[in-house]
């Protein structure tokens, strides 16, 4: 109950905006409410996104991430990326609406698209080429945000669960050992389910968690799942690892995939035990693991069975 009053103040606040602006909306339509709110505001082509926030959640936090997503989709369409736009029918934002933030994007309808392959790291590694020269202000490791998140909410049941325990200690590996890492702007997010086919393509989406992150980040983040579930000698997870500058530093690469692992292992194990997020994938994620990491160790340079 809680959560629908809150939908129908941000609904009843976007309402109101759009009356200032002489337009009428009908009611919006729920496309997603999991992490943030996307509502579809009829009659128009236009997508809001609204920031969803809890007890203790810092608002002005939210209006700057919202901001610096607009600048991000600003700059990769001056790069030729496809991405979905902001909107131009009014201004795009950031909006303050019962009491959060929201943004405006075009809608763009999902189609069942061909299937993403190799194509897929060809697009990721446009995107990474555009991001490295994104110049405004953004954050350190922004992208681990939600695995500090996890960490917060596994470490009570690392008391009485030793696999839990197992993935706190994994994650204090991963930063001990990427923490002098020199960072470079990414899109911080860059899997799969952030490429939505339209009717004219794969465009990307979601870019609030572009931040300053290890090199190859967001190649490791488009192979992450593959690499955990399929195995590293999946096509896709093979072709990224034989590209000429994965290649050339084979050891940051792997690193770096192993910590954008660990980051989607935690983070889904902890939604998962708090009965939110995709409660399969996530024991998915935590039965594959073992092997993932036998796979992973197999690799490293001077590694002897």
């Amino acid at each position: 109950m809680q959560r629908i009053t809150q939908i129908r103040r941000v609904v009843d606040d976007t309402k109101k905006l759009f009356s200032g602006w002489g337009m009428r909306l009908d009611d919006p339509i729920i496309l997603r409410d999991a992490g943030n709110l996307n509502l579809w505001l009829r009659p128009y082509p236009i997508v809001a996104r609204v920031a969803t926030l809890f007890t203790g959640d810092n608002a002005d936090f939210w209006g700057a991430v919202w901001l610096r997503e607009l600048q991000v989709a600003e700059h990769l369409m001056q790069h030729n990326i496809p991405i979905v736009p902001p909107t131009s029918v009014v201004p795009p934002g950031p909006h303050e609406v019962a009491g959060s933030w929201m943004t405006l994007w075009d809608y763009a309808e999902s189609v069942k698209g061909p299937p993403l392959g190799l194509d897929g790291i060809a697009m990721v590694r446009k995107l990474t080429l555009a991001m490295e020269t994104f110049r405004e202000t953004l954050p350190f490791w922004g992208a681990w945000i939600h695995v500090r998140e996890a960490v917060e909410q596994l470490r009570s049941l690392a008391v009485r669960n030793p696999r839990v325990k197992n993935v706190l200690r994994e994650v204090e590996v991963v930063e001990q050992r990427m923490k002098d890492e020199p960072l470079f702007p990414a899109h911080g997010d860059a899997h799969p389910g952030n490429l939505l086919p339209t009717h004219s393509g794969y465009r990307w989406i979601d870019f609030e968690d572009v931040s300053l992150m290890p090199r190859f980040w967001d190649l490791a983040t488009f192979v992450a799942n593959t690499a955990l579930l399929e195995g590293i000698d999946h096509p896709i997870v093979v072709h990224a690892r034989q590209l000429s500058d994965v290649s050339n530093d084979p050891e940051t690469f792997w690193w770096v995939l192993r910590a954008r692992v660990v980051m989607s292992l935690s983070s889904n194990l902890a939604l998962a035990l708090a009965r939110h997020g995709d409660r399969v994938l996530a024991f998915r994620q935590w039965d594959r693991w073992p092997q993932f990491l036998q796979e992973w160790t197999q690799n490293q340079p001077g590694f002897s069975a």
